[in-house]
């Protein structure tokens, strides 16, 4: 039996949406491995990683409704490992961070959408959001105390797209991946998100360029 696709089709049966589903099969197959790993002799049926597979979405739900301390920016001024702002280190270490990853940090940590906000904007769910936001911190912490950064921006994989439309139309799609190449691309070509924010369902971007003019954007 195939586990990860037995496990793929049951999430997306009890998630509802693509981008859940594959964070939820990882969860549970990293679970299965190692239960299996402890003791080999266990059966593993469908009915065991159905098992699995529902216990870790109860998991993610209940970790969405934990009270958080309240955050200390003076936390972060002190920490030697995170001395860049979330933008410049989402613009300088754009290829080692997956698009979904740096989405949710440029729209929770870098324009402070709420949890409901993003996951409306990637049709996910607020508790996936949340794990994912905690994921890449940790990543992004980890990277810069790794990585020896010189350079003001590292190119991400692919052609570099500095248009405003890709970046609008990605957005209206859905699509971290488009999200995030078209807003790498547009910080390459100097260019810079200044302002996005959500009213009426609408989203606004401001854009600055190299010489300094504002552009407006709304979506439909």
């Amino acid at each position: 039996m195939d586990w990860k696709k037995t496990l793929f089709k049951y999430s997306m049966r009890i998630t509802g949406n693509r981008w859940d589903a594959e964070d939820l099969t990882q969860d549970a197959l990293l679970k299965v491995t190692e239960a299996v790993r402890k003791n080999p002799e266990r059966p593993v049926t469908k009915a065991y990683l159905y098992r699995i597979a529902k216990h870790a979405w109860i998991d993610g739900q209940r970790a969405q409704k934990i009270r958080t301390v309240p955050y200390d920016r003076t936390m972060e001024a002190a920490a030697p490992d995170f001395m860049l702002s979330s933008r410049e280190l989402l613009e300088q270490l754009a290829e080692r961070l997956s698009p979904r990853m740096g989405v949710i940090v440029l729209l929770m940590d870098v324009f402070d959408f709420t949890a409901k906000e993003t996951a409306s904007i990637l049709r996910s769910s607020e508790a996936a959001v949340q794990v994912a936001l905690g994921r890449a911190r940790r990543r992004l912490r980890k990277l810069a105390a790794d990585s020896n950064i010189t350079k003001p921006l590292v190119h991400s994989k692919g052609e570099a797209i500095a248009d405003f439309d890709a970046l609008v139309d990605a957005f209206q799609r859905g699509d971290p991946e488009g999200m995030y190449r078209a807003y790498i691309g547009l910080a390459h070509e100097g260019v810079r998100l200044d302002q996005l924010k959500m009213q009426n369902g609408k989203l606004y971007f401001t854009f600055r360029d190299v010489d300094g003019n504002l552009f407006h954007v709304i979506s439909k």
